[in-house]
């Protein structure tokens, strides 16, 4: 299974349902990974529809795999606010597929978070447990 490079809708949909049912092991839900999945969400619901199934989902991901603390409130609203802003502004013409792929290649090389966040505050638990605002640039969109 795919979970970059995507050639078709298809492969996106098999990725979403291995996330959504947990057969997708822990070790391969990969950064690249979430994003498609973000993605995804987001092309098919509102942005608030698509942050709360992406809470939920990784929630019950993270359960199912014994990973508890994998869940994390403000990294999940950041970048989903992000790849809306992102998946709205370019590329829009592009079948989902190739969108994904693009934003995943680019993407997953920046460092978004690092610009808005201090070390010390997105570790935090604090951050971990709900939506704290960044405390270096703010969110411009």
């Amino acid at each position: 299974m795919r979970t970059r490079g995507f050639a078709s809708n298809s492969e996106v949909a098999t990725l979403v349902s291995a996330f959504e049912n947990a057969t997708i092991p822990a070790s391969e839900f990969t950064h690249a990974a979430h994003i498609a999945v973000a993605l995804s969400y987001l092309d098919s619901f509102p942005p608030e529809q698509a942050l709360e199934l992406m809470r939920e989902k990784i929630r019950a991901f993270a359960a199912h795999h014994g990973v508890g603390n994998l869940y994390h409130e403000t990294l999940t609203t950041f970048w989903m606010r992000l790849l809306e802003h992102v998946a709205n502004t370019s590329e829009v013409d592009l079948p989902l597929w190739r969108r994904i792929n693009l934003i995943v290649e680019d993407w997953t090389k920046r460092r978004p978070v690092e610009a808005h966040y201090s070390r010390e505050l997105i570790r935090s638990q604090a951050a971990r447990d709900k939506w704290v605002p960044p405390d270096r640039l703010p969110i411009p969109f």
